[in-house]
């Protein structure tokens, strides 16, 4: 296989896609997932403090959010413990949910 041969089965395979933004962007996204996650554990942090609650809601996104990571880990690479993983995060959200509705309700 020639040097065009490779670069055209890898264009293929990543359906015209530059690998490179392809990299920029996935680690893009983990980044701003980072901060997303940062920011709202202040966010939690402040409300505990000056409300004396926990705010479910926050907690429920973010549970909810790794979720959805995992279970496509999962769909994508079948690896089991990426199920088990995202079986607890759905439960945890499911749980964070069903706590934050309560709270709305109080």
């Amino acid at each position: 296989m020639n040097r065009e041969e490779i670069l055209e089965k890898s264009k293929q395979e990543n359906q015209g896609k530059d690998i490179a933004d392809l990299e920029v962007s996935k680690s893009s996204m983990q980044f701003g997932w980072l901060v997303a996650v940062c920011l709202l554990a202040v966010v939690s942090v402040v409300e505990a403090l000056v409300y004396d609650r926990l705010n479910n809601g926050i907690f429920f996104a973010v549970m909810a959010g790794c979720a959805v990571i995992f279970i496509s880990k999962y769909r994508k690479l079948h690896k089991r413990h990426e199920l088990i993983i995202s079986i607890i995060y759905t439960f945890s959200a499911v749980a964070f949910l069903i706590a934050w509705i309560l709270q709305l309700v109080k």
